[in-house]
């Protein structure tokens, strides 16, 4: 077995060799993406919007998100500067073909150590839509639209290749990029090597001193055989003080400009009972369904365990390179961030009765589960395209390997075919019935050619990204929530506003025309979107079968 995988690692594809290959995973994240999230994907008008404004500070400036702080500024920045001089459909797909394939070539360079085939990687991407297609365990997702995330694991995972090839600079750069785009996810990703890493050192310095008392009086090669077979494998870990100082300015400086607008938001000047109240909104209101570890379905639960007993078995099945070890080292420490997550998470409700409740609130609206959200079926793709070319190598003439390579991909490819047919089944575009999404977006339309450019709307509750579409400021946004803890509890505190006026001035069940001149006072709105909400005291300026626009500046 060993000599054929030193013959299959002497045969890996040249870069010509690569682009195909490159293309190909290229195409399968663009061609999932699209089906499985139609432009705008969930998160497309969050992202785009806010680039715009950054680009752009006049437009939507009345906007109480967009004038919010960023956190994501080198996304709004880069891809985001696709919105200076395309529409957000145009900068959407264009983001799209530029992040992804930032995440496939990062998928080529981090996976192909680990897998001895040319096709690996792709095979690999296959199998982990499939998983990917079936749910998730806190929310999180890798293909479905452009966001500064996707960029960020491209990073992640070119780090990943960079360590698995000793190249410590380059991996401290790409890393620092990851942390650049996307600061939390980026950050999450590190300390699982840093850890991994230090685990490593930790255990090989035991060895040493535990063989050197065994063989007191013998060189260190005769005294640690094992330790020089892992320097032979290439397991070259910097020790000197140089070599762990210059990767860590590198990282520095790569991630400066993506970590000192997390820092701003995490300094602000703002009171310890407004920061208390925006990290509860944050972690059991408005991203629950990301953070709270009682929030998840039981179903995701159960494929998440069947993973980890897939993953955690195939750590037994032998064969295992140097390179397979050090990953599954770093997705061990990702699991491990999870189930910490889970256990600090986990406690009666509601959540104020939980013991040390203020400091586990704090340490949950970090997101420790994304990680393993992702790695988990990457680790499982990974170790199931590992069996197939063991099996391969050990049963086939070299000879037959290329033709053998087929007959699997044929398989795989049909897996990846059902994922598409799945996710356009599940795939939600918007939160629209076909008739109602005619009239919203007639009714955007409408107000983006017939209002001012400085009007302050208020949209349905449901309303579905309207300043995507309509181009035009809203009062508040349930989906647009800021980043920083005061513009948090002051949005908490517009939406609780407008449901209390909506609730008590209908008690005779007519909006008046002084509650509505009260309403634009109190908000400074100008004009009212409104689908099931009335009747009204005030003529629209404009309706259709589903929605109507009134203009609360007539009643000054």
């Amino acid at each position: 077995m060993s000599d054929l995988v030193r013959e299959s690692f002497t045969s890996l594809p040249t870069k010509q060799q690569k682009w195909p290959v490159l293309l190909a995973v290229w195409a399968t994240f663009f061609l999932y993406g699209a089906i499985a999230a139609p432009v705008p994907g969930v998160n497309e008008p969050h992202y785009l919007c806010k680039s715009k404004h950054f680009w752009q500070p006049a437009w939507c400036e009345r906007d109480f998100f967009l004038a919010s702080p960023n956190a994501h500024t080198v996304f709004y920045a880069t891809i985001g500067g696709l919105t200076r001089f395309a529409s957000f459909e145009q900068s959407a797909w264009l983001g799209r073909a530029v992040s992804t394939l930032v995440l496939a070539c990062g998928w080529i360079y981090g996976l192909s150590p680990l897998l001895f085939s040319r096709a690996g990687p792709l095979w690999t991407a296959w199998i982990f839509l499939g998983l990917a297609s079936c749910g998730n365990f806190s929310g999180e997702w890798l293909v479905g639209g452009v966001e500064a995330k996707v960029p960020c694991y491209g990073f992640l995972l070119a780090g990943l290749g960079s360590v698995l090839r000793h190249r410590w600079l380059s991996a401290a750069a790409w890393g620092g990029l990851a942390v650049s785009f996307h600061p939390v996810i980026g950050l999450w990703g590190m300390l699982a090597f840093l850890f991994s890493q230090g685990v490593t050192r930790l255990l090989e310095f035991r060895r040493q001193k535990r063989q050197r008392l065994l063989a007191a009086g013998l060189n260190e090669t005769q005294a640690n055989p094992n330790v020089m077979a892992l320097r032979e494998q290439g397991a070259n870990i910097p020790t000197s003080l140089w070599n762990l100082i210059l990767p860590g300015i590198v990282f520095g400086l790569s991630a400066l400009p993506g970590l000192i607008p997390v820092i701003r938001l995490l300094t602000e000047s703002a009171s310890p009972e407004t920061r208390y109240a925006a990290t509860y909104l944050q972690v059991y209101f408005r991203l629950a369904h990301h953070l709270d570890p009682m929030m998840f379905p039981l179903r995701s639960y159960l494929g998440y365990a069947l993973l980890l007993l897939i993953w955690g078995s195939s750590l037994r099945w032998g064969g295992r390179t140097l390179a397979k070890v050090r990953f599954d080292q770093i997705v061990l420490w990702g699991v491990v961030f999870a189930l910490a997550g889970i256990v600090i998470g986990w406690g009666p409700r509601p959540p104020r009765l939980m013991p040390f409740f203020a400091q586990r609130m704090n340490l949950l609206k970090f997101y420790p589960f994304r990680l393993a959200d992702l790695l988990l079926p990457i680790g499982v793709a990974i170790s199931l395209i590992g069996v197939l070319e063991r099996t391969a190598l050990c049963t086939l003439p070299r000879k037959t390997w290329q033709s053998w390579c087929s007959h699997p991909a044929s398989v795989l490819l049909l897996i990846f075919v059902a994922s598409l047919f799945r996710i356009h089944a599940t795939a939600e575009t918007n939160r629209y019935s076909r008739e109602d999404r005619i009239d919203w977006l007639d009714v955007c339309s409408w107000i983006q050619t017939h209002l001012p450019a400085d009007a302050l709307v208020q949209s349905p509750t449901n309303g579905w990204a309207f300043k995507w579409f309509a181009q035009r400021a809203e009062f508040v946004s349930f989906k647009d929530c800021p980043q920083d803890a005061a513009g948090m509890v002051e949005w908490n505190r517009r939406l609780n506003f407008l449901q209390k006026w909506f609730e008590s001035n209908y008690a005779d069940q007519l909006y008046s025309a002084e509650e509505l001149r009260g309403l634009r006072q109190q908000t400074g709105l100008t004009h009212l979107l409104t689908d099931r909400l009335g009747p009204l005291e005030l003529e629209p300026i404009y309706r259709n079968q589903t929605f109507q626009v009134y203009d609360l500046q007539s009643l000054d």
